[in-house]
């Protein structure tokens, strides 16, 4: 992968994360990574393409940090609650810089985009995907060392992750990435009560 277009990459994930796809084009992008459109258009055909690449990398980051955790030595609880540490470090590190919460680009885009485009849809469900696994492993240890009753390891993935995104959505609301822990101590009773 090249330089030029890992700066693309970088500067649309900070552009839509900061005010969303709609609001920035590409004239943005191009000046703020110093970047001519006709390089721009050499690595992605459209400003859809480049956010496809941006939802990819930014998944994978979050995918492997969930797995870090999943692979580690920490106990199956203390893992459950390891997952939500994640995006609330991101969202700290956001707003020191910035002055506010990120929220998600998942979930962002999720909201803004996935309705209307497939393209987006697609590679937003494989992200997920990509971060069931993970969790569904630490699930998997929960139920194996009878912290939680035997239940279905994809729904109760798709609830942590339900919980995640609601964390993120309150935290980019009041500005405060705090607010991811207050879903974190219910990710266990949630399990708990799958059927």
């Amino acid at each position: 992968m090249s330089a030029t277009r890992d700066t693309l990459i970088e500067t649309a994930t900070e552009l839509f994360l900061e005010k969303g796809f709609t609001a920035v084009g590409t004239n943005e992008i191009c000046s703020s990574a110093s970047v001519n459109k006709g390089t721009f258009y050499h690595f992605f055909p459209s400003k859809t393409d480049l956010l496809v690449n941006v939802i990819e990398q930014y998944a994978d980051g979050f995918a492997q940090a969930f797995h870090d955790i999943a692979k580690s030595n920490l106990a199956p609880e203390d893992k459950l609650l390891a997952l939500f540490d994640v995006p609330k470090a991101a969202n700290n590190s956001w707003k020191s810089n910035r002055g506010f919460a990120q929220g998600c680009l998942i979930g962002n885009m999720t909201l803004e985009l996935s309705g209307a485009n497939d393209a987006v849809r697609r590679t937003i469900r494989k992200a997920l995907v990509d971060w069931s696994d993970p969790i569904e492993s630490i699930v998997d240890e929960l139920i194996q060392s009878d912290v939680i009753p035997e239940i279905d390891r994809n729904k109760a993935a798709e609830v942590i992750i339900g919980l995640i995104q609601g964390g993120l959505l309150l935290a980019k609301t009041m500005n405060d990435p705090e607010k991811v822990s207050v879903f974190s101590a219910g990710a266990l009773p949630h399990l708990k009560s799958i059927s």
